[in-house]
């Protein structure tokens, strides 16, 4: 009865919308605003099988596409390709997913993968607040319905036809489309929507499950892509069906596997891919060529001919294996990441030539490095990752590398011992310039001898253990070698060439909740071996927090101080949590919580500090309304950085920053005492960074 009811009062509401009045909106879109909230639960721990199928075709193609992640296979040989994989799906709720493939099969070669990326375009997410991952905001999420223009259509059955586009104007983290909406329930049936991110276009038509966890997921999802990068143009069709009623063992992970394959296929392949995989065939020999038919006097001729003279067998098409090596190991070694991967771990090297890793910044200059990526599995709760990086500054002239070795033996308590080699940016202090002058003149130049700067390796081991749920403890030991650039002229005016440390160190970090901040405590100090040997004592504390807001926006805070209790000399004032960094990780690591324009010598030359930054972090903003190029700003970000030192005034930075499928870029003003003192930027590539 209350079910009858409910329809009756939503068809009459419907009815009334056709004038324009907007109840009727407000009524479904809250409905389908509270679908999720409603049905949830229903999802943790819910498994599906899988079944999906791609068509890609290679319209143009140069030399490029070698560069582009996961499609060097498309470079060369063959402009059609097939591929089919089955899958298992385990959710933990809406957003987060593992996934498991267990057959595949492909006319790529060796079984290979091509454009990964796809492959999160199989599982749109319409009730979360992004679509895709972490990008494509839905209109079908309330937090995203200040974005979006809405127009809904009654249709029978109580149902509604909902039109959504962008409210302002259009951008690659919004879509337009329509869908249709059980009015009663507010439960997505049916969505077609059209969209542009990192260079993709897409065209998605999606039938949502009926009941249940089924509900919030799509049953059949069919999606036309098209890519185009450097003069080259790849397309692809491919399908997606879920609740396969086969599953297989959790051990099947099989390549290549036709008749399994077959065995398992939900549904059957269109025209053009049987094309694919028949031509598939015959190139590697798998079918027999069918003989043309003839007629008598044709084969009473073919025979007298044979009697003559045996025919040569035609040549058959040979594969140059040779040139197919050779193009991997330009594509895997030089262009794309190089990984193995076995039951006890994996090996992996970044690319050589990936802009992924060159970062540009007014005072650091150009940088880049490729990092090495090691595991090994000893038991269940025990391995051993081996993770180092080896960078170039251009404007310093520097090698920089880290190479830590971590063995984990209680993963499930974060227990581990780590041993670090590496080095820091070149330190040094014009205390050191000063007290030269002192002694042998104000007068003296000592301009461009490097006389205060010092290279600076270490080695340190530590132990971490998360001793609670909310408290890690760190133990450890540092020793640094620094060693003086111009060691020749040091020598001249008495200096010591080299110095070293020894120190113990503590560090407790404590997180009192899951919405608190991160608090750490920090201490060294440093033993005295001999004379050449640095005596000292330091102190720092920070506090770190993220506070997640509506539509993927972000607040990130963080405030911390240090100061040096104890010391021999103020030659090398090393602080744990503020220190320059010339080899930067990356947009996420090196702008939020950093200083961008601050000298570099002054992070070196103070006994204590005081810092806070604060960055805000939003899809949309104001960037993505300018004309034309507003359209592929991705995400942007507002900074407030506040230093205070020893032997300098207030210091503060403004920043404005931006990601787009390309780069990302910093603007950034710094003040003294509020007064205006420089501005420059930051830039790096984000080119295929999802890829």
């Amino acid at each position: 009865m209350k079910r009858l009811l409910l329809a009756i009062l939503t068809t009459l509401a419907i009815v009334t919308s056709v004038s324009g009045e907007t109840q009727v909106d407000s009524l479904v879109m809250n409905r389908m605003y509270s679908f999720l909230k409603n049905n949830v639960d229903k999802l943790e721990g819910f498994s599906t099988n899988v079944y999906a199928k791609h068509l890609y075709q290679i319209h143009k193609r140069n030399a490029t596409m070698m560069a582009v992640p996961s499609m060097y296979n498309f470079s060369y040989g063959e402009r059609v390709y097939v591929c089919e994989e089955y899958d298992r799906f385990t959710f933990h709720n809406i957003a987060h997913y593992e996934n498991k493939r267990q057959a595949y099969c492909t006319t790529i070669p060796r079984n290979r993968s091509a454009m990964s990326v796809l492959f999160m375009y199989l599982t749109p997410n319409f009730y979360h607040v992004t679509i895709y991952d972490d990008h494509v905001l839905s209109p079908f999420n309330k937090e995203n319905r200040i974005y979006y223009r809405y127009k809904t259509v009654p249709l029978a059955n109580h149902k509604v036809r909902l039109y959504f586009r962008p409210r302002l104007v259009r951008n690659t983290q919004l879509v337009r489309g329509k869908a249709i909406i059980d009015a009663l329930t507010g439960r997505i049936e049916q969505v077609e929507m059209e969209g542009e991110f990192d260079m993709i276009r897409f065209q998605t038509l999606t039938m949502m499950g009926k009941e249940g966890a089924h509900a919030l997921l799509p049953r059949i999802c069919q999606t036309n892509i098209s890519f185009k990068f450097g003069g080259n143009h790849v397309t692809s069709q491919f399908e997606a069906v879920f609740d396969c009623p086969i599953t297989l063992a959790d051990s099947v992970n099989v390549k290549g596997d036709r008749d399994l394959m077959d065995s398992i296929r939900p549904i059957s392949l269109s025209p053009a891919e049987l094309a694919v995989w028949d031509d598939y065939d015959r190139r590697n020999g798998l079918v027999e060529e069918p003989e043309p038919e003839v007629d008598s006097d044709t084969i009473q001729i073919t025979q007298t001919w044979v009697k003559e003279e045996e025919p040569e067998p035609a040549p058959r098409r040979r594969r140059n294996y040779l040139k197919e090596i050779g193009w991997d190991l330009i594509g895997e070694n030089l262009i794309h990441s190089l990984k193995t991967e076995g039951d006890k771990g994996y090996l992996k090297l970044s690319p050589i030539l990936d802009p992924q890793y060159i970062s540009y910044s007014q005072s650091k200059g150009l940088a880049y490095r490729i990092k090495l990526g090691a595991k090994y599995k000893i038991s269940e709760t025990a391995y051993i990752n081996f993770n180092p990086y080896v960078g170039y500054n251009f404007k310093f002239r520097e090698f920089y590398y880290k190479a830590p070795i971590h063995l984990y033996y209680n993963d499930k308590k974060d227990a581990g011992v780590e041993l670090i080699f590496g080095n820091d940016n070149r330190i040094g202090s014009s205390v050191i310039l000063d007290e030269i002058k002192q002694q042998y003149g104000e007068d003296l130049d000592l301009d461009g001898k490097n006389l205060e700067l010092f290279d600076d390796n270490y080695i340190r081991l530590r132990h971490h253990i998360q001793a609670t749920k909310r408290l890690r403890l760190e133990t450890g030991l540092v020793f640094h070698n620094r060693k003086s650039l111009n060691a020749e002229e040091m020598r001249k005016y008495g200096k010591e060439t080299q110095y070293f440390s020894l120190a113990p160190s503590l560090s407790v970090k404590w997180m009192p909740s899951s919405k608190a901040p991160m608090m750490s405590l920090d201490y060294e100090r440093g033993v005295k071996v001999n004379h050449q040997y640095i005596s000292y004592e330091r102190w720092e504390a920070d506090a770190s927090y993220k506070q997640p807001l509506c539509r993927t926006q972000q607040l990130n805070l963080r405030f911390g101080g240090g100061l040096y209790t104890a010391k021999d000399n103020n030659f090398f004032m090393d602080f744990a949590n503020f220190h320059d960094n010339n080899i930067p990780g990356g947009w996420d690591d090196d702008f939020t919580g950093n200083f961008q324009l601050l000298n570099s010598r002054l992070y070196n030359e103070s006994k204590y500090y005081l810092r806070g930054n604060v960055s805000f972090e939003t899809p949309l903003m104001a960037g993505y309304l300018v004309p034309i190029v507003g359209r592929y700003v991705e995400r942007e970000r507002v900074y407030v950085s506040s230093l205070s030192i020893d032997n300098t005034r207030l210091y503060s930075e403004l920043g404005y920053g931006f990601t787009c499928r390309i780069f990302s870029m910093g603007i950034f003003t710094s003040f003294l005492n509020y007064q205006y003192q420089d501005m420059g930027c930051k830039f790096t590539f984000e080119l295929f960074n999802r890829w």
